[in-house]
């Protein structure tokens, strides 16, 4: 049992623009995750939030494909308890909690974007890839909806504000 997240997204803004939010470091960090992410193939580095319940806020990433102004792709690896699906979730239950805390799983997947000119501006497509196992695809559907809500939210909030900037 495997799984794949598919997200494609058509957005009105140029393919160069759409570009510097998933390979420049500090414009990723503002509407995904802070970290010391560089677009060179073979660069380590980290996304970095305050840890939580059932996660210590870290996840290990390793550049593996990077083509300017087409894709950039990473290893994404962390550990957290089943408390952390349940708290991306929206989950707030003790029982769950408990039953949860025990439920260890590793992430070793792969992060891809690519970029695509298109007539409405620029496709985006996200796949998120690796989840093998049961407890792992029961992640991949939570990480989902997260990814989802993040792409229609704060990806075009800054996206936005990237084009108010240039005025």
């Amino acid at each position: 049992m495997q799984r794949t997240i598919i997200i494609k997204r058509h957005l009105s803004y140029p393919v160069e623009k759409v570009w510097k939010t998933i390979a420049d470091g500090q414009i990723l960090g503002k509407w995904f995750m802070p970290n010391d992410f560089e677009p060179i193939v073979g660069w380590e580095f980290t996304f970095r939030k305050p840890p939580q319940k059932g996660w210590d806020g870290i996840t290990w990433c390793q550049v593996i494909d990077c083509q300017s102004l087409k894709t950039v792709a990473f290893t994404y690896r962390g550990e957290a308890t089943g408390e952390k699906t349940l708290a991306c979730a929206g989950v707030k239950s003790d029982t769950a909690d408990k039953a949860a805390k025990g439920i260890f799983t590793q992430l070793d997947t792969v992060l891809r974007f690519s970029v695509k000119s298109s007539a409405e501006g620029t496709l985006l497509t996200l796949e998120h890839s690796g989840f093998k196992g049961l407890k792992l695809v029961i992640v991949s559907l939570v990480m989902g909806m997260g990814w989802k809500k993040i792409m229609d939210t704060r990806l075009l909030e800054v996206l936005g504000q990237m084009s108010q900037d240039k005025k």
